[in-house]
């Protein structure tokens, strides 16, 4: 396994900046919001930067590759490293509280799942066949479909940050969301390549 230094810099800065202005600054500004992620995943190109890229490319490739797993896995540690940055840029290295809770263990619901799956479906499509743009403005049009796929790294680092007695539960949100998301967009590949 060889590790590219620049996809892992572009994988900290795209997190940093998402965890900086998307989730910290912006909030809840749907367009700016899109319009900030589009702008980062256009200049990070290469970069996934969304933890749900990520897992969407675990899941649409070779399940059996260990390089896959490996690579991609450090894709994840470095969106973490970015969006730690961040926040202790935005918390004055701790002495702002940012009221993160790290909210109960997953447990599986349909009525979570399926719509997780489904989003996965839609903006894995919109991904691979779209400019960097689309995808941002579908990601931030899907976030509450997506759960901890738009700001895992960001809650993962806040979690690290803060009370790390809620690390398991984020982790297995954040791990559990992630899948579900890819399998959406494996089934979404699936679906495609069965209708050519």
């Amino acid at each position: 396994m060889e590790m590219d230094n620049k996809v892992m810099m572009s994988e900290i800065g795209g997190a940093f900046v998402v965890s900086w202005l998307v989730l910290g600054s912006i909030g809840s500004n749907g367009l700016m919001a899109g319009l900030v992620l589009a702008a980062a995943m256009t200049a990070m190109a290469g970069a996934h930067i969304l933890p749900m890229f990520t897992w969407m490319t675990i899941m649409t490739g070779d399940l059996a590759d260990q390089d896959n797993w490996m690579n991609n896995g450090m894709r994840l540690v470095a969106q973490i490293v970015g969006a730690l940055l961040a926040i202790l840029m935005l918390t004055e290295l701790g002495d702002i509280e940012t009221g993160y809770a790290a909210g109960d263990m997953v447990s599986p619901d349909a009525w979570v799942m399926i719509p997780m799956v489904a989003a996965g479906a839609v903006v894995g499509a919109v991904h691979s066949r779209c400019d960097a743009w689309m995808t941002a403005l579908v990601v931030v049009m899907a976030a509450g479909s997506l759960g901890m796929g738009v700001g895992g790294a960001h809650d993962m680092a806040s979690c690290l940050l803060g009370d790390a007695g809620n690390i398991a539960n984020a982790a297995s949100t954040w791990i559990v969301d992630g899948a579900l998301i890819g399998v959406g967009a494996m089934l979404g590949t699936k679906i495609d390549e069965a209708m050519e």
